[in-house]
C-alpha cells in the first residue's frame, strides 16, 4: 500500500495542470478526495499524505519557503476509528456511514446490551426522567427518540445526553430523521460510554437488543503539518497578504468508510493552490508578498491555524489582510464574508468590485465568528475574514456524500477573479 501511495503522489506531481481555474480545481479536488488519502485525517497517514501532495504542488510552482521545507510540524492527540465498526440491532446489520454514525468520543467496546427506550411512551415529564436516573441502567443502552416529545425540559435533558451520561448507562443510540452527519471535534477526549446516531428508516420494526463493536485507537501527539509557501512582492516584499484554507477533513469511521470532503474543504484548498499558481507566474507578481497557508486540524478544533498564529513564520504585524477560504464549491447565491462587519472598508471594496464586474449574485456581510481558520489570526490582531460560497445546488456536509463527482464549482471562476481583483485594487 505504501508503494501505491508513493506512486500516486509522484504521478500527482507530474500531472499538475497548466490551465487555471476550474480544470485545475477539479484536478486538486479529485486528488485530495482519493481513497488513498482516507479522508485526510489521522488514520493511515491520510492528512500527511495530503500535505505531501500540496508540497509537491508548491514545488512544481517553484514557490518560496520560510525554512528548508514547506512544512510546519506540530502534534495533535485525538481518538480514531480505522478498524472495525459494527452495529447490529435485533439481528439486523446496519451500514456504517449510511445507516449510523459513531461519535468519535466513543471508547472501544464489543458487547451485546438490552435496549431501554427513552421516547414519548416512557418519558413525558421531567419527573419521569428523574425517576429513571435512580434506576440501575449500567448494563443497558438507552435508545433516545425525541419524536412526539413536547416538554421543553425533557427535550433539553435528552439533548444533553450527547455530552453527559446522566443515566450512567453503557451507551446511547439517538434516532435521527434525514441524512446523518459526523464530526471529529469531540474526539480529543474519550468518554466511558459510547454515542451512536441511527437513521430511523434503518431500524428494524422491533428491537430489544443491540450488538456493538467499536475498535478505537487514541493517537497521542500525532505529527501533523501545515504547508506554507509564499511569493515575494515586487514593491513591498516585507508586507503580506495571506490566503488560508484547511486541507484536512474527517478521515475514517471504520476500515470501510471514509469521508471525501470535496466541498469541505478540498474546494478551498484548490482555490488557494490555484491562487498560488497564478501569483507564481512572473507576469502576475504582486506588489506585496502573498502567503499561502494550507493548514491541518481545522475539523478537530482549528489546531493548525492556532499553531501557525502562535508560531508565525512571518510577522503578523506586517499582514495587511488575511482571507480564509472554506467551502467554495457552490456560489449560485453568492458568497458570505464572515467578519465583514468588523472590516467595513475591505468589505465595501469586495462589494464594489462585485457590483462593477457582476461576478456574483450577492456579497453578504456577516459579523464576527470563530467558525474557521481566520479566527486564531484575528484574535492576534490580524485583519482577517472568512469567505464561503452559498447555494442550494450542493448541500452535502460532513457526510459520505460530499464527493468530487457531484461538486458543481458553480461560481469558482468568479470567486477567483473577485479575490485577484481585490488584491490588485
Amino acid at each position: 500500500m505504501k508503494k501505491i501511495i508513493t506512486l500516486f503522489l509522484f504521478i500527482s506531481g507530474l500531472l499538475t495542470a497548466q490551465s487555471q481555474d476550474v480544470k485545475y480545481a477539479h484536478y486538486v479536488i479529485d486528488s485530495l478526495c482519493s481513497p488513498f488519502l482516507y479522508g485526510r485525517a489521522y488514520t493511515n497517514n491520510g492528512a500527511n499524505n495530503a500535505a505531501i501532495f500540496i508540497s509537491n504542488e508548491f514545488d512544481a510552482m517553484k514557490m518560496r519557503k520560510f525554512s528548508d521545507y514547506y512544512f510546519q510540524n506540530y502534534p495533535i492527540s485525538i481518538n480514531s476509528f480505522s478498524k472495525n465498526i459494527d452495529l447490529e440491532i435485533s439481528k439486523k446489520n446496519l451500514v456504517a456511514g449510511t445507516d449510523f454514525m459513531v461519535a468519535l468520543s466513543s471508547p472501544s467496546v464489543n458487547a451485546t446490551y438490552k435496549i431501554f427506550k427513552l421516547d414519548s411512551s416512557t418519558v413525558k415529564t421531567k419527573a419521569d426522567l428523574e425517576k429513571l436516573i435512580k434506576k440501575n441502567l449500567k448494563s443497558k443502552v438507552l435508545l433516545v427518540d425525541k419524536q412526539n416529545i413536547k416538554d421543553k425540559e425533557v427535550l433539553d435533558i435528552l439533548n444533553s445526553l450527547r455530552n453527559k451520561n446522566v443515566f450512567n448507562s453503557a451507551g446511547y443510540v439517538f434516532i435521527n430523521d434525514g441524512k446523518l452527519s459526523w464530526g471529529t471535534s469531540d474526539g480529543k477526549n474519550v468518554n466511558k460510554s459510547f454515542r451512536i446516531n441511527v437513521l430511523r428508516k434503518a431500524l428494524p420494526e422491533k428491537f430489544k437488543k443491540v450488538k456493538i463493536n467499536i475498535e478505537a485507537d487514541y493517537l497521542i501527539d500525532y505529527p501533523s503539518k501545515n504547508v506554507v509557501a509564499y511569493v515575494k512582492g515586487k514593491l513591498h516584499p516585507d508586507s503580506f497578504f495571506v490566503f488560508t484554507a484547511h486541507y484536512d477533513h474527517l478521515g475514517q469511521m471504520g476500515k470501510d468508510v471514509f469521508f471525501p470532503g470535496a466541498n469541505d474543504n478540498a474546494s478551498g484548498t484548490a482555490m488557494v493552490l490555484d491562487l498560488a499558481k497564478y501569483y507564481s507566474d512572473i507576469n502576475n507578481q504582486p506588489d506585496y508578498s502573498i502567503v499561502f497557508a494550507l493548514v491541518c486540524g481545522e475539523e478537530s478544533g482549528l489546531n493548525g491555524s492556532q499553531y501557525l498564529a502562535e508560531n508565525p513564520l512571518f510577522p503578523l504585524d506586517k499582514v495587511k489582510f488575511l482571507i480564509n477560504i472554506d467551502m467554495v464549491g457552490t456560489g449560485s447565491e453568492g458568497i458570505t464574508i464572515v467578519n465583514g462587519t468588523k472590516f467595513e472598508t475591505q468589505f465595501k471594496k469586495f462589494e464594489a468590485i462585485n457590483k462593477e464586474k457582476g461576478y456574483l449574485k450577492t456579497v453578504s456581510q456577516r459579523g464576527e465568528s470563530c467558525n474557521s481558520d481566520h479566527c486564531p489570526f484575528y484574535q492576534k490582531g490580524v485583519p482577517a475574514v472568512f469567505i464561503y460560497a452559498m447555494g442550494s445546488e450542493f448541500t452535502e456536509y460532513h457526510n459520505i456524500y460530499d464527493v468530487p463527482q457531484k461538486l458543481p464549482l458553480t461560481k469558482y471562476n468568479e470567486i477567483f477573479k473577485l479575490l485577484t481583483d481585490f488584491i490588485k485594487d
